[in-house]
């Protein structure tokens, strides 16, 4: 646990050191592209093991279940906080 802090920190003062630098100041088409080469790994990985394949029903429907409980947990939340914060409360 600590050394992902310690890293992520050494990652944050080195950006702060380097962004004097005007060449690194457009780094972010090379980042994005080494994402989305990490992405195409990930799914070239998970689509090689046989185990996640054959289970693929089961976690997309775990997925949806999921993805629908965090979208209404959402709206009701923010349903919560317009009426208490923000909606005129007429007497």
């Amino acid at each position: 646990m600590f050394t992902v802090f310690f890293v992520m920190l050494l990652g944050v003062g080195i950006g702060i050191g380097l962004r004097s630098f005007p060449i690194l100041k457009h780094t972010g088409i090379l980042v994005r592209l080494v994402i989305f080469a990490l992405l195409f790994l990930l799914g070239r990985e998970v689509g090689q093991n046989p185990k996640i394949i054959d289970n693929l029903d089961t976690l997309g429907l775990q997925a949806i279940l999921i993805t629908l409980a965090g979208v209404a947990g959402s709206v009701l939340c923010s349903w919560f906080v317009y009426r208490l914060f923000f909606s005129k409360h007429e007497k």
